[in-house]
C-alpha cells in the first residue's frame, strides 16, 4: 500500500476521478471534512467545465451547416443557369444570379453579419415568382437554410444566455489545481487510516481508490 498522487489530468478525467473518489469515501465518518472539501469543490469544478462547455463549439457546425446550404444553392443556381431552359425559365434564373452574386463570400463574414446577410438573401429571393416546377430543384435550398439560421441564432441566444448565468463562476481550469489539491488531502488522510489498518471498511475504500488511480495511469 503506497501513498497515492494524481498524475496530470484532463479536466474531463479530473471529473470523474473526483466523483469517484466522493463515491468511493463518502460513506466514511473519519473523513468526512475531507469528502466535505472534496465535494464543495468539486461543484465549483464542475460549474466552471459547464461554463467551458457553453462555447463557440455549437455555433462553429451550425455556421459550417448553413455555409453548406448556402454553397448548394448558389451552385445549384448556377448550374440551372447553364441549362437551355425557356426564356421566362432564363430571365428568373439571371435574377438569381444577380441577388446570389451580392453576397458571395457570405460564409466567410462574421458569425452576425452573415446570419442578417443570409436573412437578406432569403428575403430577396422569396420575392421572386419561382412557381415554375423546373425551380424546384433551386427552391428546395430555401426551407433548410431557413431553418439552419434560424438554428444558428437560437445557439447564439443560448451561449449568451448561458455565458451570462454563469458570468462569476471561473473556468474549470481555474479550480483545477484546488481540486487536485483536496483530492490528494483526502487520498493522504485515507492512507494514514488505512496504515493503521483498524477500520476495514477505510481499508477497502483506499484499495478502490488504487485502482481507481492505476485505471487513469
Amino acid at each position: 500500500m503506497e501513498l497515492l498522487t494524481l498524475p496530470r489530468l484532463r479536466n474531463k478525467e479530473l471529473q470523474t476521478v473526483g466523483e469517484d473518489s466522493v463515491r468511493i469515501c463518502g460513506e466514511i465518518v473519519d473523513v468526512k471534512p475531507a469528502i466535505d472539501k472534496v465535494t464543495i469543490t468539486l461543484n465549483t469544478f464542475k460549474e466552471g467545465m459547464q461554463k467551458d462547455l457553453i462555447s463557440a463549439g455549437t455555433k462553429k457546425e451550425l455556421d459550417y451547416k448553413r455555409d453548406n446550404l448556402v454553397s448548394g444553392l448558389i451552385t445549384n443556381i448556377k448550374a440551372e443557369s447553364l441549362f437551355p431552359h425557356p426564356e421566362a425559365i432564363q430571365e428568373t434564373l439571371l435574377a438569381l444570379l444577380t441577388i446570389t452574386k451580392k453576397y458571395t463570400g457570405i460564409g466567410r463574414l462574421p458569425y452576425n453579419e452573415e446570419t442578417a446577410a443570409i436573412d437578406n438573401m432569403m428575403d430577396e429571393l422569396s420575392k421572386l415568382n419561382l412557381e415554375d416546377p423546373a425551380l424546384a430543384g433551386i427552391t428546395r435550398w430555401f426551407q433548410p437554410i431557413s431553418d439552419s439560421n434560424n438554428a444558428f441564432k437560437a445557439a447564439g441566444s443560448e451561449y449568451i444566455e448561458g455565458t451570462a448565468r454563469l458570468a462569476d463562476t471561473s473556468p474549470a481550469s481555474a479550480i483545477a489545481p484546488e481540486l487536485s489539491e483536496d483530492l490528494e488531502n483526502l487520498y493522504t488522510l485515507m492512507f494514514a487510516h488505512a496504515k493503521i489498518g483498524t477500520n476495514p471498511a477505510i481499508v477497502t475504500a483506499y484499495k478502490e481508490l488504487e485502482v481507481l488511480i492505476k485505471s487513469i495511469n
